[in-house]
């Protein structure tokens, strides 16, 4: 493999955002006929896929969206005081050093992205590319992949969600599935990723691994 393109996801991959969706989460559940998420219960919830995590707390699948756009708007009014990922940091800076280009591809909005990297000093990106189809990265990434010139297998995915995994497989794009987001290491290696990944350090050595080898 060439040295790869690397596109991150950005919610529970570069920012940690877990409690903050499930907050917004409780914050809309009776709206959308659902109950609220007991802390207790998130790591069960993080081995389910979205479609039974919503039948599991009692939201019917087709009101996801309209959830999701307004949760995306009350995200807008707390994202800048997210948390980076730890060692998140130092591991974009190492890929930039190294000559890796990277890039953003997520559902989350092109705003609010833009907004977070230029308030914490985050200059390591290419391009930020929203897909506004929850489950529509397959496509997003090969419109992407499209008018960058590059071929799908010159990428490399990185996500936290199942969904980004089965995204990927979709269309034939490398994915590594990170540990630190949502979804848990059980459900995401049962999807079977090209890489799991266990800490930013550990993905760093993956994708300098993958330049090594392409030189």
């Amino acid at each position: 493999m060439k040295q790869p393109f690397v596109l991150f996801d950005f919610d529970g991959t570069l920012v940690q955002s877990k409690l903050l969706a499930v907050r917004l989460f409780n914050d809309l559940a009776a709206k959308y006929g659902g109950r609220r998420i007991a802390e207790e219960e998130i790591g069960r919830l993080s081995d389910l896929s979205i479609p039974d995590r919503l039948r599991a707390l009692g939201v019917p699948l087709y009101k996801l969206p309209a959830l999701a756009l307004e949760g995306k708007r009350a995200y807008r009014k707390e994202s800048a005081h997210l948390r980076l990922a730890e060692g998140i940091r130092e591991t974009l800076s190492a890929l930039r050093e190294q000559g890796h280009r990277l890039g953003i591809l997520s559902s989350n909005s092109n705003e609010n992205i833009r907004r977070y990297l230029e308030t914490n000093g985050l200059d390591f990106f290419e391009v930020v590319h929203s897909a506004s189809n929850l489950f529509g990265k397959d496509k997003a990434i090969r419109s992407l992949a499209r008018s960058m010139g590059l071929e799908q297998s010159q990428l490399l995915y990185v996500g936290d969600e199942l969904r980004d995994v089965e995204a990927c497989r979709n269309i034939a794009v490398p994915v590594a599935a990170v540990t630190w987001g949502w979804d848990s290491a059980k459900l995401l290696a049962e999807a079977g990723p090209d890489y799991l990944c266990h800490s930013p350090a550990e993905l760093l050595k993956i994708v300098t691994g993958l330049g090594s080898s392409s030189r």
